[in-house]
């Protein structure tokens, strides 16, 4: 039984007890199955997305119906309340007879019997045209059981006629639901986590980090003031807002995958503590914010950003699963943040800052896929779910990015002897200090990739480095130096 679970159905429940009724989406599941019915279709048949529409018009039931034929479905990729299921368990086996009763289609609905292996009946929505929720349900479960003749574990105000149709009346959530004449639920399940905390951690806000390189066009140009600050800090919230949209649909999409994975599975969306519905919401609302706020401010910065956002997007449904395409899309993805600072500010990049950061973050991205196989090694796989790598793929990647590494700081090289350089740095001989720290830093990071001691996002894992801190703020002092 969960350590969270704060009542528990009586022990002397026997097979001479009514039957005990569970409803499935929010309260067997944390997810809804229907929201997870559609990004499946949506992952699985990106090109059909346009009939979704057309099917709604056959009704909720004909719709649900359309999606069950069109999608392959595992029922072990779900998030089940873990405490609910010990419960249920303990009841099956003191011999009370369980129903699975849901407004999900049929055929989901008896896998996930089949797989949890606890429900003697199923009662699903089938082709029919009857959606079994609500009073539906709570008619359907009265003329098979009579007046009263069940218990009922539910989660919603949808559920109210069910709980006031049954014996006794529960639910997984924490607050009870009054069902009138002095009645109220009794708490059951898993205490849900609240769901706006778990929406903020799926944004990702450390991710943030990565969109300060729409300072650097300021930085690189010597432009250190009030107003171009303000621009590129404009460029910062844009990027950061289209970016945290794109992070919640990429985790949608990718739910039933990450479930299956050692630590995506704790991601808000796998673990089922941020509703789908909710996240499948704020991602276009936030994406709509950053579009609105470039319109308002800069429609040269509204190009860049939806450039990027056409490119995470393609990314999240099509580029991600591409042998190497996925990696060359996440390094432009870096580069494209310099462009919307370039955009902001109106300072025109240099071809030297361009190339040198696609190389470097292209060899980051690289990095960052050989974690993945090390780790898919490490637990005795072969291939990843939802990429298009194996772990034999590992030598041909680690190659490639030790070499997009030591190529970004040949590149800085090249740079340090420019033109350009003359004019902007009269003390120009501070840079050459950093290069021995970039190709000691990159050459200590592919170091602990190949012991895999460098955990799936190389970005992140710098930023909690206390090493690579200190390189990268040497290097700042360097080029400071160089500018004065």
């Amino acid at each position: 039984m969960s350590s969270n679970e704060s009542s528990t159905l009586p022990a002397t429940s026997s097979a001479t007890s009514p039957p005990l009724v569970v409803d499935l989406d929010g309260t067997l599941i944390y997810s809804d199955l229907l929201w997870e019915a559609m990004l499946l279709f949506m992952k699985q048949h990106f090109w059909k997305v346009w009939r979704l529409p057309f099917w709604l018009l056959r009704g909720k039931s004909g719709f649900k119906q359309q999606l069950a034929l069109h999608i392959a479905f595992d029922p072990a990729t779900l998030p089940y309340d873990q405490g609910l299921l010990a419960t249920l368990a303990e009841q099956r086996q003191a011999g009370r007879r369980l129903v699975l009763a849901t407004g999900s289609q049929r055929r989901f609905a008896e896998q996930i019997a089949s797989h949890t292996g606890l429900f003697d009946d199923v009662m699903a929505t089938d082709d029919e045209g009857v959606n079994l929720t609500s009073h539906n349900k709570a008619d359907a479960l009265t003329a098979r059981y009579g007046p009263r003749g069940f218990d009922y574990i539910g989660n919603s105000p949808v559920d109210v006629p069910v709980w006031q149709a049954s014996r006794q009346a529960y639910s997984v959530t924490m607050k009870p639901f009054a069902l009138g004449g002095g009645t109220a639920t009794t708490h059951m399940g898993t205490p849900r986590k609240p769901v706006m905390r778990a929406l903020l951690k799926a944004m990702r806000p450390r991710q943030w980090l990565k969109n300060l390189l729409v300072f650097l066009p300021m930085l690189a140009g010597h432009a250190l003031d009030l107003p171009t600050f303000l621009q590129s800090l404009l460029a910062f919230v844009a990027f950061s807002l289209c970016a945290s949209s794109a992070y919640l649909l990429n985790d949608a999409l990718d739910a039933h995958d990450d479930r299956l994975h050692p630590t995506k599975c704790k991601r808000p969306i796998a673990a089922g503590t941020l509703p789908l519905a909710l996240a499948m919401i704020s991602s276009p609302l936030l994406a709509l914010a950053a579009i609105l706020l470039c319109a308002t401010f800069n429609p040269l910065l509204l190009a860049v950003v939806l450039v990027y956002f056409v490119a995470t997007l393609s990314y999240s449904f099509v580029l991600k699963r591409l042998l190497m395409i996925d990696i060359v899309t996440l390094a432009l993805l870096y580069t494209v943040r310099i462009l919307g600072g370039a955009a902001a500010t109106q300072i025109e990049p240099s071809f030297w800052l361009l190339a040198f950061s696609f190389f470097l973050f292209l060899s980051l991205a690289l990095l960052k896929r050989y974690s993945e196989l090390f780790n898919l090694k490490r637990q005795g796989k072969d291939k990843t779910s939802g990429r298009g790598y194996s772990v034999a793929d590992k030598p041909a990647i680690g190659a490639m990015g030790i070499n997009s590494g030591m190529l970004s700081v040949l590149i800085f090289m090249l740079y340090i002897n420019s033109p350009n350089v003359q004019k902007l740095y009269p003390s120009q001989h501070w840079l050459l200090a950093v290069v021995p720290l970039l190709v000691y830093w990159l050459g200590r990071l592919w170091t602990l990739g190949f012991r895999g001691q460098v955990n799936e996002d190389p970005v992140l894992y710098v930023s909690k480095d206390a090493v690579s801190l200190v390189v990268i703020g040497l290097c700042i002092l360097f080029v400071a130096g160089a500018a004065f």
